[in-house]
């Protein structure tokens, strides 16, 4: 059970799930449109169409980066379906309070049971306690792979939550304009990303992140919707997941309180009698 919930924690919450938990189900994958390059010029653009062309991405990734959430502190709650090939997790309730480039802090409950895990996330470690099953985890952040099961750093992960584009570099191409959405694919160093944008306000509808070794075969895609004002930001609320390694792993999301820049605490402790693992 830890290892699902800690990937919920950090892929569905990360950022990076959507429906109200009320019974077990299977979740749908929304899945990314794929572009039409019919559509695409194949002549050679001439140089003020290549400027033309330039303007519009740069101003694009102004208006984008102009939605990216700044905060001190954040707190939330929500509740999260998990499902994998091996399990099906419905109606957990989750608790997440983060300290700006310096604390994750996450719990979280099952019906009837209680509080099930807990976990504390830095740049550089990670702590998190299975109370189920009364083991607790210890890792440094670079050898947390074997429990998280994801790459990730500390600043990914936090954008994720907050639902801040991630892996969003300077290198846009394969753009694709409608009335309603603008997609684009760029590159980073390990990865090749897929957004669309609403064409309105450019906040993010969905993200595809996929591994550049095609050995792998590895790729995240999360769904944003049901936007809302608080503080002054547009949060989504609502959050879909959809994880593919060697295995799948769908999350859904609905976020039903959120707070920024208010007084959050930390309380982690390890009960004594806990195995490590």
């Amino acid at each position: 059970m830890m290892k699902q919930t800690l990937a919920l924690i950090t892929l569905g919450i990360i950022s990076t799930g959507m429906f109200s938990c009320r019974h077990a189900r299977h979740i749908q994958r929304s899945a990314f449109p794929v572009t039409d390059t019919s559509q695409h010029n194949t002549t050679t653009p001439d140089s003020s169409a290549i400027a033309e062309a330039n303007t519009f991405n740069k101003n694009m990734l102004s208006k984008i980066r102009s939605n990216i959430i700044g905060f001190n502190t954040f707190s939330a709650k929500l509740k999260v379906d998990f499902e994998s090939e091996a399990k099906q997790m419905a109606g957990i309730s989750a608790v997440i309070r983060m300290q700006k480039d310096s604390i994750i802090w996450i719990s979280a409950s099952l019906p009837v049971i209680g509080e099930v895990a807990r976990a504390i996330i830095t740049p550089d470690s990670l702590k998190a306690i299975d109370k189920f099953h009364k083991k607790q985890y210890l890792r440094a952040i670079r050898d947390a792979n074997d429990v998280l099961n994801i790459p990730f750093d500390f600043k990914t992960l936090q954008d994720l939550i907050i639902g801040n584009p991630v892996y969003l570099t300077d290198s846009i191409y394969q753009v694709v304009k409608t009335p309603a959405v603008i997609s684009f694919s760029c590159d980073s160093t390990l990865f090749t990303s897929l957004f669309n944008v609403f064409a309105d306000d450019y906040v993010l509808q969905q993200s595809k992140v996929m591994d550049k070794d095609s050995s792998r075969k590895r790729s995240c895609e999360l769904t944003y919707g049901e936007y809302k004002s608080q503080d002054g930001h547009k949060f989504a609320t609502r959050r879909r997941v959809f994880v593919e390694d060697k295995n799948f792993t769908k999350i859904d999301m609905d976020f039903n309180k959120v707070d920024f820049n208010q007084p959050v605490s930390f309380p982690f402790t390890i009960p004594s009698g806990y195995s490590k693992e």
